[in-house]
């Protein structure tokens, strides 16, 4: 029974543990979560869960939904904790679980949201949590197979409070973005997380979406109902007056969505124990609504499944009485005896919430199912011609937003002068240079001496669209899998989904039309190449979506890419 921890990306690993306290009984979790204390007192460590469940043994007039299969309280307790180097394991290939079914209709999700919107012009909640399921038949029931496949969901989502616990029957794989709390020598923070706003294309895209979210209303009120609903949970253990709102309204960075949290502390009382903050936390607010009672209720009305460890708490307890837990969403829970995954997901239902927004909602966040391809290596290929680059701001221009979309460390001033120096020893001819940017930050040069291509280009279509949603068409990196083979004498010219020119495989495409040359328009799904920027900022071309029919009607066609300058294409086969 192995848990592993990566709570601020410092893992941590619990094993052989000395004995294990759980139970499914909801009279015993106080004296079990008692237990669990004591221990740490002896100089143990614990480390475990609480489901959903569990809520109404603090508040006996909290309603759940009718509890699952999993015990309401699971906790190991060990004599000791290895730490782990974040990079000692490679990341493995995606595996994935088979088709994943929601367990609610549409039509029953719109009906729920009628429902709760009801409830708030009756005055009985002003914003309700609402969540479905979604399951899959899994193959994945064995600790190896269920450990590799958290370490991708780890890998692709970089959430900041993931965990993976084997309990034996139950594997749960948690890549939670979201603190539940963190008490640590008599301050405890909570970090409530309400807002998604799903990661753009490319990078001014993305960023325009996070500006989007950050100005949202909607959002914005969603956030602070929770964030006041936490001020008073945390004020129930905290000294007067040392309750803060540290940070309100911060725009946090997913692989594929945006989250907007906000950050509340206070100074607990003396003689405070875990169990008085469980009482006074538990669940947390962020994944009830508000009220929390009344809201709570209407939840149980709504959903028939039980949440179980989704949406209750994950985490460990020191012997120096540091707790730090998670509300554990984005999380896969594993049920080895039946072969079935388990998927819960949804989000915050309010009075301006429609059904048709909040349902795109749930599947944004349900987009980590889903291979996701992060690059390993950003790329960038220059010019070096007598000692000096081509392009150069551009190129780094490039290669700073794509870091920055895809949370890569980049130090520009350190790569100028790599960049210089290796210039230095290559004064004459012509050089294709490759820039490779690691995840950490690291760069390395490559380069190759090229020569000038005089013969026209022969090019011709691709044989399958690309779709234009894809962002790693908009970023240069090493993945290259979504392009077809090409060579230098041969060109193909891709497309997208609704049949819009997008780019050749290695350069960008122009097109002269009624005497004007043409670029196809970003929106269709192609990479901002520098040389196309210095063209469309010198006014000698101009964007444009131009569908396959276009080529029909083209006096000529150009291949561009800032290594090879403007070369003539003729074009073989059919158009």
């Amino acid at each position: 029974m192995t848990l592993r921890f990566d709570f601020n990306h410092k893992p941590l690993r619990f094993e052989r543990p000395v004995r294990i306290i759980q139970t499914s009984d909801i009279a015993h979790v106080i004296d079990k979560l008692a237990e669990i204390e004591r221990a740490t007192e002896q100089g143990f460590y614990a480390a475990g869960y609480l489901s959903y469940e569990a809520a109404s043994a603090f508040q006996p007039y909290y309603q759940t939904p009718p509890q699952g299969d999993m015990p309401l309280l699971w906790f190991g307790i060990y004599d000791a904790v290895s730490q782990m180097n974040a990079t000692d394991e490679a990341t493995p290939p995606p595996v994935s679980l088979e088709q994943w079914q929601p367990q609610t209709s549409v039509s029953q999700y719109q009906k729920a949201i009628e429902r709760i919107k009801s409830e708030i012009a009756a005055g009985n909640t002003y914003q309700a949590n609402y969540t479905i399921r979604l399951e899959a038949d899994s193959h994945h029931g064995s600790a190896q197979s269920s450990y590799d496949f958290y370490r991708y969901l780890l890998s692709v989502q970089q959430a900041n409070y993931a965990a993976y616990l084997d309990t034996g029957r139950f594997k749960i794989l948690s890549a939670s973005p979201e603190l539940f709390f963190h008490w640590h020598q008599g301050i405890l923070t909570a970090k409530p997380m309400k807002g998604t706003a799903e990661r753009g294309t490319d990078s001014a895209n993305d960023l325009m979406r996070k500006a989007r979210l950050l100005a949202s209303e909607k959002n914005q009120a969603e956030n602070v109902m929770i964030v006041d609903l936490l001020r008073n949970d945390l004020s129930q253990v905290a000294k007067p007056g040392s309750v803060r709102v540290t940070e309100l309204f911060n725009a946090e960075q997913y692989p594929t969505i945006w989250q907007l949290t906000s950050t509340i502390t206070a100074e607990t009382r003396a003689q405070t124990t875990v169990t008085d903050i469980f009482r006074a936390l538990f669940p947390c607010g962020s994944i009830t609504g508000a009220p929390k009672a009344s809201t709570m209720k209407l939840i149980a009305e709504l959903e028939p499944q039980a949440r179980e460890v989704y949406c209750g708490a994950i985490g460990y307890i020191t012997p120096g009485k540091e707790a730090l837990f998670n509300v554990p969403i984005r999380s896969v829970i594993i049920d080895s005896q039946k072969k079935r995954a388990r998927y819960g997901v949804g989000g915050g239902i309010t009075w301006d919430s429609t059904a048709e927004d909040e349902y795109q909602e749930v599947l944004d966040k349900a987009a980590i199912l889903r291979r996701v391809n992060l690059p390993t290596r950003l790329l960038e290929s220059l010019l070096l011609q007598d000692g000096a680059y081509h392009l150069a701001d551009l190129h780094l221009n490039r290669l700073s937003a794509s870091a920055r979309y895809f949370n890569f460390a980049f130090d520009r001033n350190q790569t100028v002068n790599q960049l210089k120096l290796f210039a230095q020893k290559k004064p004459e001819q012509s050089w294709k240079v490759r820039l490779l940017l690691s995840k950490n930050g690291e760069t390395t040069l490559e380069s190759e001496a090229i020569t000038p291509l005089t013969q026209p280009l022969a090019a011709s279509w691709a044989n399958e669209p690309v779709n234009s949603d894809n962002r790693l068409l908009y970023h240069k990196t090493t993945l290259r899998d979504l392009y077809p083979k090409v060579t230098i004498d041969h060109e193909r010219l891709m497309y997208n989904q609704r049949n819009e020119i997008t780019e050749f495989v290695n350069g960008n495409a122009v097109l002269l039309i009624d005497g004007q040359w043409l670029t196809p328009a970003l929106t269709c799904g192609l990479l901002a190449g520098t040389e196309r920027q210095a063209l469309l900022t010198a006014g000698k071309i101009a964007e444009a979506v131009l569908s396959r029919e276009a080529l029909n009607r083209a006096e000529k066609i150009g291949f561009i890419n800032s290594v090879r300058g403007w070369r003539e294409v003729v074009w073989v086969g059919e158009k």
